[in-house]
């Protein structure tokens, strides 16, 4: 008569407690596979690096090694786009062809690729430099991720130096910036620039006297903002118009000319001064959840110029800017409502202000330096809300301008 053997014991379940080790050792090495310099911050954290923060810490670096891969294959990347407009052209037939000459714009199209390749591979050093990462590291991530890097984000970024750092964007600044400066002009104390871009606004509130604090979400964007800060009087390479770039090449409708599409604009127009610098920090992130709770009534104005219709919920853009401000302090925007990708609501202007009014906001009178009033006939805002012509992005010598009725007040929290 046979005998079965009893089946062994199953093992005592692992304690919660006991998985958690398991879980941090298994994501430390995650990370280390794929940011091998994340292994020292955790080293230096010891016991005391929560899983939380290794995830955040992981997340963040993996931001800036996709802009830092996005900068590094810039210039592939646009060369890879001029050379399917030759194909696309040699596909035509002869007799067409032979009526242009669009190899030689092809070719020169890729010379200027090559000059705004520098000011991308400068920012690639500075950001590797700057977010201690290795080039080793980088390679070994771009190798990983053979897509990484939005292409768009880095055309953007780069385009942006002309906005705010060069005399080609003057018209743009001119068109936006005289009036916040001047409502601001005795006013000192801390600000807030969220949405900063590459910095110039904060910038000049900063030289009048202010402490800024610039907020940008954009990675890509806040890379070639601290490189431009690096731009300064302490840096032997830095000087006045060190680049030549190209802010069309990456976009060829409504050019007027070849000319046009191929001009350069030097880069930076000014130096940013050492002294101004003190007083201007950079936070990179969300707006939202950045400043709050540790900020909460710091700061005594926010100013927000092409900005609060980026928000996913416009809502609690308004009440995060009230939160922010001590009793007293004042918001000033500027700027149009063109909502983004999939926001949660889209209100009019009119719905804006009374959501500002029932959140603890005083409009206060603003001159005509702001433009024509936008509610002449409404007792509630007639005085306080004026609009101007504002173009964002665009080139006086293109066949196509983009321009918003930018919307300005000053608003004071009771």
């Amino acid at each position: 008569m046979s005998t079965s053997t009893p089946p062994d014991p199953m093992p005592p379940a692992t304690s919660s407690p006991n998985r958690l080790p398991l879980l941090l050792a298994c994501i430390v090495l995650i990370a280390a596979f794929q940011y091998p310099l994340l292994i020292n911050w955790v080293s230096s954290r010891g016991d005391n690096a929560t899983a939380g923060e290794i995830t955040s810490a992981v997340g963040q670096r993996g931001k800036a090694l996709a802009a830092l891969a996005g900068f590094s294959r810039y210039k592939q990347r646009s060369q890879n786009t001029i050379h399917e407009k030759r194909s696309k052209f040699n596909k035509l037939p002869w007799a067409q062809k032979k009526l242009t000459n669009y190899p030689h714009k092809l070719s020169l199209a890729l010379q200027t690729v090559e000059e705004n390749s520098l000011l991308a591979k400068d920012i690639v050093t500075f950001g590797l430099e700057a977010y201690n990462i290795s080039a080793y590291e980088l390679r070994a991530y771009m190798k990983m991720n053979r897509t990484a890097g939005d292409h768009s984000s880095v055309v953007q970024a780069l385009k942006h130096y002309v906005r705010d750092w060069a005399a080609g964007g003057a018209h743009e600044r001119d068109a936006v910036f005289p009036q916040i400066l001047k409502a601001m002009e005795d006013r000192g104390g801390r600000v807030l620039v969220p949405g900063a871009g590459l910095g110039r606004l904060a910038y000049e509130l900063a030289a009048q006297g202010a402490e800024v604090t610039a907020n940008e979400f954009s990675v890509y964007v806040s890379m070639a903002y601290q490189y431009m800060m690096s731009l300064n009087g302490s840096n032997p390479r830095a000087e006045a118009g060190m680049y030549k770039f190209h802010p069309n090449v990456n976009w060829w409708s409504h050019q007027r000319d070849t000319a046009g599409l191929l001009k350069g604009v030097e880069v930076p127009d000014i130096l940013p001064d050492e002294k101004v610098l003190k007083r201007m920090k950079m936070v990179d992130g969300d707006f939202v959840t950045m400043f709050l709770p540790q900020e909460s009534e710091a700061f005594d104005t926010v100013v927000t110029l092409f900005f609060i219709d980026t928000a996913r919920n416009i809502v609690a853009y308004l009440e995060t800017i009230h939160k922010l401000l001590k009793p007293g302090g004042w918001w000033i925007n500027l700027g149009p409502l063109l909502y983004g990708t999939n926001p949660s609501i889209e209100l009019g202007l009119d719905e804006v202000l009374e959501v500002t009014k029932k959140l603890g906001f005083e409009l206060l009178p603003i001159g005509e330096e702001w433009g024509t009033e936008t509610f002449p006939d409404d007792e509630r805002w007639a005085g306080k809300v004026r609009g101007t012509l504002a173009g964002y992005s665009w080139d006086p010598d293109n066949l196509s301008r983009n321009a918003y009725q930018a919307q300005g007040w000053i608003a004071k929290k009771l």
